[in-house]
C-alpha cells in the first residue's frame, strides 16, 4: 500500500514523497538494540509520543526499518521490542547518532521527495488531516551556539504551528524546560530527558564538549545542558543551580529561555532587618547598570516584585534567618540582577600554564576597569582571583565581577567587607580606608599570577603582615626586568598614599600592554 508523506515548503505534487510498499508487521529491535539506546552515554533525550497521531507517525516508519529507503529515519526511533508492537515508540536524539547536518540539529516533519533523507531525520508518517498540518521541515531541535540547553527551533516557511507547553512558536527558538509538551502540528510529544548518575553525567559531558568543538567551534556551555526536574524561572530565565551564598541572598547559574545566553543572577532579599546594608547594594547594583565597561561584568537586566506569597516568604526567610518573624506591615522585596557569567576565574589563570604576556595583558585589563571605577567614585573593595573572570584566552579578555562590597565613599570607616587574605593593612576595625585599598588587592592578585604564593595563602582569616610584606617584595625585587613585578612592586606598599595608581600603572610600566589588549580582536564566550 503506497502512502504520502507531503512538503515543507509548497503543496505541489513535486514535493510530495511516495513511500515504498513495505512490511506492516515484525520485530522491529532485537533486546541487545534496545539495551544499546536505553545505555547510550550520548542519549539527550527520547520524544515520547502523547496522542494518537503521534504514536502513529512513529508506528508507520517502524514498520519500514526493512526498507532501506528509510534506514537513516530509523536510526532515530527506538521500539521496545517485549511488549506489543502498536503504539509502543519513541524517537531518540543522542550524541552518537547525529543527524545528517549535525549544526543544524534533528529537523523534524513530513518530508519532501526532492531532497536527500527526504530532508528531515525525524520522519513523521501522519494519515489524513493531520498529515496536511506538518511542514516538509517543521521544526529542528538543536543545540545553540554560545548558549546551555537543547532548543526547539520554529522556522519552517509555511507558518504550520510549532507549540511549546502551549506556547505558538513562529521564527523563533525556545529552551525546552524539563516538563514539557511539543506540538508538531496536530502530533504531540514530551521530551525526556534522562536520569544520569555522576559518573555517566561525567561522560556525557565529555562527549558534548567534543561536539561543541568539532560541530559548532564552539566551548562546552557555562551551565549544566540538561535541565532537572525542581528547575524555576526568573522570568524569561530558567534557573539552573546555585553558585555561590551570600548575607542577603544567593547567586545562580540561568539560561535564557530564547537565546540560551548563560548569566548570573543575583537574587537580593531586602526586609526590615537588613534594609540598610541592601539598599546600598541595590544602588549601586542599579548604578552599574547604566555605566558600561569591557572589563566590568556589571548587570545587564533588573528586576524587582515585593513578595506577597507566604510559601516564597517562609522559604526567603529560612534561608536568612529563620528566628525573625515579619510583622503583620513588613514587606520583602526580591530584587534579581542578571550579569554575564565566564568561563573561568583568575584562580583557573593562575594554575594555567598561559604565558607571561597573556597573563600581563589580563591584569592590565583590570586595571583598566579598576581606574574606570575609580573615575566614577566607586570603590570595589573585594579584589581577588574568584572575583576576576577570563571570558577568553584567545585573544585574552578579563572582567571584575561582584560588586557586594563596593561603595561610593571615597573614606570609609572598615564596615568587615571584602576577603582577609586580600585586605589591605588599613582595613581594619577602628580604621579608614578608601580606594587605595584596591591597587593593594590587585598588587596582591599580580603577584599570584606571576607564580608567587602568598606567604598567608591557606590561612582565610590572616591578612599579610610586615614579614609577609617583606617576603613578597624581597621576591619581586628579583624581577626587574619584568613590566609585572615593577608594577606589582610600586602598588603593594604599606603606606596608602605610596601605593601606584591603576591609571599611572597603566601608563608606565604597562603602557605596552595596555596598547596591546585595546586594539585586540575579542571573540566573547558568554
Amino acid at each position: 500500500m503506497d502512502k504520502t508523506v507531503a512538503t515543507s515548503q509548497s503543496a505541489t505534487s513535486e514535493d510530495v514523497a511516495t513511500i515504498p510498499n513495505s512490511p506492516e508487521t515484525g520485530t522491529l529491535y532485537s533486546d541487545k538494540e534496545v539495551n544499546t539506546h536505553t545505555g547510550d552515554v550520548g542519549l539527550i533525550g527520547e520524544l515520547q509520543p502523547l496522542n494518537r497521531d503521534a504514536k502513529d507517525a512513529i508506528h508507520l516508519l517502524a514498520c519500514r526499518r526493512n526498507v532501506d529507503f528509510y534506514t537513516h529515519h530509523c536510526n532515530f526511533i527506538r521500539v521496545d521490542s517485549t511488549m506489543a508492537l502498536k503504539h509502543v515508540g519513541c524517537f531518540t536524539f543522542s550524541l552518537s547518532k547525529l543527524p545528517e547536518f549535525a549544526p543544524l540539529g534533528w529537523r523534524i516533519g513530513r518530508g519532501r521527495k526532492n531532497l536527500k533523507n527526504l530532508g528531515v531525520d525525524i520522519l513523521l508518517m501522519v494519515d489524513g488531516k493531520g498529515n496536511d498540518e506538518i511542514a516538509g521541515i517543521h521544526a529542528r531541535f538543536t543545540w545553540v551556539k554560545g548558549g546551555g540547553g537543547f532548543f526547539l527551533v520554529a522556522d519552517n516557511m509555511r507558518g504550520k504551528t510549532v507549540t511549546l507547553n502551549g506556547e505558538v512558536l513562529s521564527n523563533e527558538q525556545r529552551l525546552i524546560p524539563y516538563r514539557n509538551t511539543i506540538g508538531i502540528g496536530e502530533c504531540y510529544f514530551t521530551l525526556k530527558f534522562p536520569r544520569r548518575t555522576t559518573e555517566q553525567d561525567e561522560q556525557f559531558q565529555i562527549e558534548l564538549a567534543a561536539f561543541y568543538s568539532h560541530v559548532l567551534s564552539d566551548s562546552v556551555p557555562l551551565v549544566a545542558p540538561t535541565p532537572c526536574e525542581h528547575e524555576v524561572m526568573m522570568g524569561d530565565w530558567v534557573v539552573r543551580n546555585a553558585i555561590a551564598k551570600g548575607t542577603f541572598g544567593h547567586v545562580y547559574a540561568v539560561t535564557h529561555t530564547r537565546t540560551g545566553k548563560a548569566a548570573a543572577a543575583k537574587e537580593l532579599w531586602r526586609t526590615p532587618q537588613n534594609l540598610r546594608k541592601v539598599d546600598e547594594e541595590v544602588t549601586m547594583l542599579k548604578y552599574l547598570l547604566d555605566i558600561k565597561h569591557k572589563h566590568l561584568g556589571t548587570p545587564f537586566e533588573f528586576h524587582h516584585e515585593s513578595i506577597h506569597n507566604k510559601v516564597e516568604e517562609a522559604r526567603i526567610i529560612r534561608l536568612l534567618d529563620d528566628t525573625w518573624k515579619p510583622g503583620s506591615n513588613d514587606v520583602i522585596d526580591k530584587y534579581i540582577f542578571f550579569s554575564p557569567r565566564a568561563t573561568s576565574t583568575f584562580i583557573s589563570l593562575i594554575a594555567s600554564k598561559a604565558s607571561k604576556e597573556t597573563r600581563t595583558i589580563l591584569f592590565a585589563q583590570v586595571l583598566e576597569g579598576i581606574a574606570f571605577l575609580h573615575k566614577h567614585g566607586i570603590i570595589h573593595r573585594d579584589l581577588k582571583p574568584a572575583n576576576l573572570t577570563v571570558q577568553s584566552y584567545d585573544p585574552p579578555l578579563a572582567r571584575i565581577i561582584d560588586f557586594g562590597s563596593a561603595t561610593f565613599k571615597d573614606r570609609i570607616l572598615y564596615d568587615w567587607p571584602g576577603t582577609i587574605p586580600y585586605l589591605a593593612p588599613e582595613q581594619r576595625e577602628g580604621e579608614y580606608h578608601g580606594r587605595y585599598v584596591d591597587y593593594w588587592a590587585c598588587a596582591l592578585v599580580g603577584v599570584e599570577i606571576l607564580g608567587c604564593q602568598l606567604p598567608n595563602k591557606g590561612k582565610p582569616s590572616r591578612q599579610v603582615n610586615e614579614r609577609d610584606f617583606d617576603k613578597i617584595h624581597k621576591w619581586l625585587g628579583k624581577k626587574p626586568d619584568q613590566p609585572l613585578a615593577i608594577c606589582c612592586k610600586a602598588m603593594l606598599q604599606w603606606a596608602p598614599d605610596d601605593r601606584m595608581s591603576a591609571y599611572c600603572a597603566l601608563q608606565r610600566p604597562l603602557a605596552q600592554y595596555r596598547e596591546k589588549s585595546a586594539t585586540s580582536k575579542r571573540t566573547l564566550i558568554e
